[in-house]
């Protein structure tokens, strides 16, 4: 029969992948670009197929294009590792793919017969959809199935249905993808080749937690709440799911306990501001208290087994052997300290014998300790230690840290480019721009080794004593302060010219010592990977 005819080595390879049993389109979402692979990476290794898993780069050899290849062992692997990712729209069996409607339908009909007939043939339902990237084509009014028609009709000449069409519960779901040429890509990348790909819909994702947990429909919300697509995201990268306990240190209002409690997990939460943990707030609309617990109950989910006033710095189970080991996983946003520091306990006027008077029992109820100021450096320290004891084997850590696209800027960061602790591993590095200076970094660690507390704390004073001489995060911190906040009018604040830079816009940079999410962007994205060393490399076959 006929055949694709190839132009290249890369198109070879990718009509003998779509042939072979295994390889998929992975068709991701065109949103936080560096985090997609590895979300799929991290549900794969949940499911048992992480070391199988391997990676060819999209057509056109762009690395932010939608249209990965991924090799997963079995179609019901497939499903399992796709059903619950945010950025991944479908897993694809590729029946054919080309620039040209002619390349199509010739590899549509070098497909082997044998794997078409079983999804085309009498007595089954089928429906396709158009599912394309960078441009939207609609029907008619009088037919606004024109276009899905359209698309079946120019395979006709290759691929006759002889099954129902149903367009609600088919047997069999197709998609029909185009890549917009350039000129008409809209919101992406023009860089992204124009293609055209036919194929059988193994698996989707899911997006619809997205609405469900929308923060707009939230009655009980700080101002720094994780937003629900990144709050998933995370929570898949821990793996969370029914059977163990995961932990957010951080918890605030418990956007991302709401998160793992989704996917099946007990949730712990703990913050150190006792207002948000105990008191809540009054909903405006009702008048009702509304807090952490009455957010759960609001989305029909199984309640924290606890929200605790607790310090991470001097946490309720230092010392505490018989919790090592217990928790599936932690997860947290802790506070940069960019413009609001984080904050520990203490601080606390002591007598001249070292004592500190207690609280009179008529103010203990509303008592508010006092607090002292909490060095990230030190912050990031304290949870992996913690992490690296409350964690089973197995177990994973995932927290954001500052980054810096610019690569002088990232050097400053020194040994905390990335952070290390001796019973943990890194699994994941992935980084979302918020400027085309500065940004955020995801780390995923895995617990590989029994907690040793004499290794821990060995690795720990070398930690410290290496930052006086090589730098780290706490100087990439001042340098984010330095340039993101310098006054207006300062003579650091000048351009070339010797105007005034602007200042940064209420509400548009960090807040509260976090930062507002915003999409990523390729180009900086890219920069920020070779800074950091981290995310997900790429090359023409990646193996996991």
């Amino acid at each position: 029969g006929a055949r694709l005819p190839p132009r290249d080595a890369r198109d070879v390879a990718d009509l003998l992948d779509s042939h072979a049993m295994g390889w998929y389109l992975c068709y991701f979402l065109h949103r936080h670009l560096d985090f997609r692979r590895e979300e799929l990476q991290a549900l794969a290794d949940m499911a048992g197929c992480g070391a199988d898993i391997k990676w060819r780069e999209p057509h056109g050899g762009v690395d932010h294009s939608p249209f990965w290849r991924v090799y997963i062992p079995t179609e019901e692997l497939a499903v399992e590792v796709c059903r619950r990712s945010v950025l991944t729209r479908a897993l694809i069996e590729v029946w054919g793919e080309g620039d040209t409607q002619e390349e199509l339908n010739a590899a549509v009909k070098a497909f082997p017969d044998e794997r078409k007939d079983p999804y085309i043939a009498e007595g089954t339902t089928f429906k396709v959809c158009v599912e394309d990237f960078g441009k939207t084509e609609h029907g008619t009014e009088k037919n606004p199935w024109s276009h899905v028609v359209a698309r079946i009709d120019a395979l006709k000449p290759v691929l006759q249905f002889r099954g129902r069409a149903r367009m609600k519960g088919p047997q069999h779901l197709f998609w029909s993808v185009e890549s917009a040429a350039a000129d008409d890509l809209k919101g992406v990348p023009s860089d992204i080749p124009p293609r055209r790909y036919f194929g059988r819909v193994v698996a989707v994702g899911d997006r619809s937690p997205l609405s469900k947990y929308d923060l707009k429909k939230r009655r009980y919300l700080g101002p720094t709440s994780m937003d629900v697509e990144m709050g998933l995201v995370m929570c898949n990268m821990i793996q969370a799911r029914p059977g163990g306990v995961v932990w957010d240190p951080f918890c605030g209002t418990g956007s991302l306990l709401i998160n793992a409690a989704h996917f099946g997990a007990h949730t712990l939460g703990s913050d150190i501001d006792i207002r948000v943990i105990k008191w809540g707030k009054k909903d405006k609309r009702t008048g009702q208290n509304v807090d952490v617990w009455t957010n759960f109950e609001d989305y029909g989910l199984e309640p924290p087994v606890g929200l605790l006033r607790m310090d991470l710095h001097k946490n309720a189970w230092t010392g505490s052997a018989h919790v090592e080991g217990t928790l599936q996983g932690v997860v947290g946003d802790p506070p940069y300290g960019v413009r609001a520091g984080g904050r520990k306990s203490g601080g606390r006027k002591r007598g001249e014998d070292g004592s500190v008077k207690p609280v009179p029992e008529e103010h203990r109820e509303n008592h508010i300790p006092s607090t002292a100021p909490y060095p990230f450096s030190e912050c990031m320290d304290d949870l992996m230690d913690a992490s690296a004891r409350l964690l089973a084997m197995g177990g994973r850590l995932a927290f954001f840290i500052p980054a810096a696209a610019d690569p002088e800027d990232a050097a400053s960061a020194g040994v905390d480019s990335v952070p290390s602790h001796p019973m943990l591993t890194l699994r994941a590095s992935s980084v979302q721009l918020l400027s085309a200076r500065w940004g955020r970094r995801l780390v995923t660690f895995e617990k590989v080794k029994p907690y040793d507390s004499v290794v821990a704390l060995k690795a720990r004073e070398t930690l410290r004593e290496r930052r006086k001489t090589e730098g780290g995060v706490e100087d990439l911190l001042e340098r984010m302060r330095e340039i993101v906040y310098q006054p207006r009018g300062d003579a650091a604040g000048v351009d070339e010219d010797g105007n005034a830079k602007p200042r940064r816009k209420r509400g548009t940079g960090p807040s509260g010592g976090k930062f507002t999410p915003t999409p990523s962007k390729p180009e900086a994205a890219a920069a920020l990977r070779a800074a950091g060393g981290g995310g997900s490399g790429s090359g023409s076959e990646v193996g996991a």
